[in-house]
């Protein structure tokens, strides 16, 4: 985790992104096993405050991991281009593949 981070982030998860994890108890999940499940869910469809507790709990660093790896799997193209813009990524070579390739590998447009 980041530091500065909140010293409960289990708990405030769950009072930030109840509804995010339709398919799992929030309560049981780990901040720090969990992290990248976690940040596709509050990334994709979270609120700001839900943004917010991301930012303070895995950090810059930690979220710039998750786009340039899983997150490109996971989350839309709107969604990655917003976050490549705010944290400066757009001029990353899988960045820019992802945004400018067919939309669907299967039905290449």
């Amino acid at each position: 985790m980041a530091t500065g981070a909140r010293s409960d982030p289990s708990a405030s998860l769950v009072e930030v992104a109840r509804t995010l994890f339709w398919d799992t108890e929030p309560s049981t999940l780990n901040v720090s096993a969990h992290w990248e499940y976690i940040l596709g869910r509050i990334l994709e469809y979270g609120t700001t405050d839900a943004v917010r507790w991301a930012m303070e709990t895995y950090g810059e660093g930690k979220i710039r991991e998750f786009i340039l790896g899983r997150g490109l799997r996971v989350l839309s193209r709107k969604t990655v281009n917003y976050w490549a813009m705010r944290l400066g990524l757009q001029d990353e070579e899988c960045i820019q593949r992802f945004l400018t390739g067919p939309r669907n590998p299967l039905w290449p447009s």
